[in-house]
């Protein structure tokens, strides 16, 4: 287990589970706020991503290919067509299965390099608030553009 209550060792095989306690889509991150973890690369690229993949997201794949195995043998069962029909399906499922859990691990190293998942960092201030200075806000007062503030 991680020092964090809750979560695992971003590098083990166990480490995908992390994944299930992102927020990112539920909560806004207002100007200033910043991730729960430290960022490694703002905006990482496809070979970033890749070349980050660790045991955590071997797991997550290894857990989706092995269930998806399951799934795909059961969805294809009813098929009452030929033999060859019925390989032909579970084939088709089972690699969209896999894909899925390729995308999975990605998002999880995705995840992981921008701050949203436990990526073995510590920020050293532990308030969520970066200091924002307003440098505008009294000139604007003055100007006609007052009328025209969005905030």
């Amino acid at each position: 287990m991680s020092t964090y209550r809750g979560t695992f060792e971003h590098d083990s095989f166990l480490g995908w589970l992390n994944l299930l306690k992102i927020r990112r889509l539920q909560v806004l991150y207002n100007v200033g706020e910043r991730p729960p973890y430290p960022v490694i690369i703002s905006k990482p690229t496809v070979g970033d991503v890749l070349r980050n993949l660790n045991k955590a997201d071997f797991g997550l794949f290894a857990t989706v290919a092995f269930l998806g195995f399951f799934a795909a043998r059961k969805a294809t069962l009813g098929l009452t067509t030929t033999e060859y029909i019925r390989q032909r399906g579970f084939s088709i499922a089972w690699n969209s299965i896999m894909m899925a859990g390729a995308l999975f691990a990605c998002m999880n190293s995705n995840n992981r390099l921008t701050g949203f998942v436990d990526n073995g960092l510590q920020w050293r201030r532990k308030e969520q608030r970066l200091t924002k200075y307003d440098f505008t806000s009294e000139f604007e007062e003055g100007t006609i553009w007052k009328f025209f503030r969005l905030r």
